[in-house]
């Protein structure tokens, strides 16, 4: 009889548990993420260490921003047209939309390495997928002036003043 009791806290424990990791995954969805990125330019070297011969133009952005908890995986948008004050979007095209595994990650942060990257401003907005397949708001965008390699520059939104 004790047996079949601590069994049966023991199982209403466990569903309350996933009743709460559930709740908190609904309420992280119904959100925007703080998408506060850094980001590095590169070239495209071969793992040899060598330039790829045809792309020495071209250049790599490697994006990383702070982990979601609870997430299963990111999507980042290349310059899409996302509200910024509510987070919604239109349509979305398949080029502009990256999937990011939560595994994959730069220096143990979440991050996306894009290729063959345009010179100039390149906008950047982040999205958390959850269990269930909820999603997150878009969040607002992170630009990137891409130059040169090193350390991609971050620029401050100017804002029209009335």
């Amino acid at each position: 009889m004790t047996v079949r009791i601590c069994f049966q806290k023991f199982m209403k424990f466990i569903i309350a548990v996933a009743t709460l990791a559930s709740a908190a995954a609904a309420a992280a969805a119904g959100s925007r993420p703080n998408f506060a990125a850094t980001a590095r330019v590169k070239q495209h070297y071969h793992h040899s260490g060598e330039l790829v011969e045809g792309e020495e133009h071209l250049l790599k952005i490697i994006i990383k921003w702070q982990p979601i908890h609870g997430v299963e995986n990111y999507e980042i948008c290349h310059d899409c047209d996302i509200n910024d004050e509510t987070g919604e979007t239109g349509e979305i095209h398949g080029h502009k939309l990256h999937a990011v595994e939560s595994s994959q990650t730069c220096g143990g942060l979440p991050c996306l390495t894009q290729k063959g990257i345009k010179k100039g401003m390149n906008k950047y907005h982040l999205r958390a997928r959850f269990a269930g397949g909820q999603t997150s708001l878009w969040s607002n965008y992170q630009a990137f002036e891409v130059v040169e390699p090193g350390t991609a520059i971050q620029p401050v939104p100017i804002r029209d003043e009335l």
